[in-house]
């Protein structure tokens, strides 16, 4: 069933999950049936100031830039860079693994499909 999410879960309650970039835990919703084994995992992410993140997808996912620009490498991919502006949909196959330069006032928001034990943003982080 579609749940309304009131503007203020996603601009308030910010936690940096890097430096300089935010992520709002209150649109993480874990509502699903217990005999499943994947769920959509929902996403709001802004940053002031710019960051850089390397992240790891422990499923499919899609992304839309909302404000500013940014641009991501794929590791697995040797020189490939690509830039993403404020309209930018794009796509993430499971398992691969991102670098994110995120601009100043880059805002969106994404949805993954991941298994029930991922509970947050968070686990996509990868230490570097």
């Amino acid at each position: 069933m579609p749940k309304h999410i009131p503007s203020e879960h996603y601009t308030s309650n910010p936690y940096e999950i890097v430096p300089n970039a935010h992520v709002h835990p209150d649109v993480e919703h874990h509502d699903h049936p217990e005999d499943t084994e994947r769920y959509l995992l929902p996403a709001v992410f802004s940053s002031e100031k710019g960051f850089t993140i390397l992240g790891k997808y422990p499923g499919p996912g899609v992304y839309y830039i909302v404000e500013g620009e940014g641009q991501y490498e794929d590791t697995m991919k040797s020189g490939s860079s690509t830039i993403v502006k404020a309209g930018s949909v794009i796509h993430v196959e499971e398992g691969s693994i991102l670098r994110w330069h995120g601009k100043p006032g880059v805002k969106g928001f994404a949805v993954f499909h991941v298994p029930v034990a991922v509970k947050s943003l968070d686990e996509f982080v990868v230490p570097e």
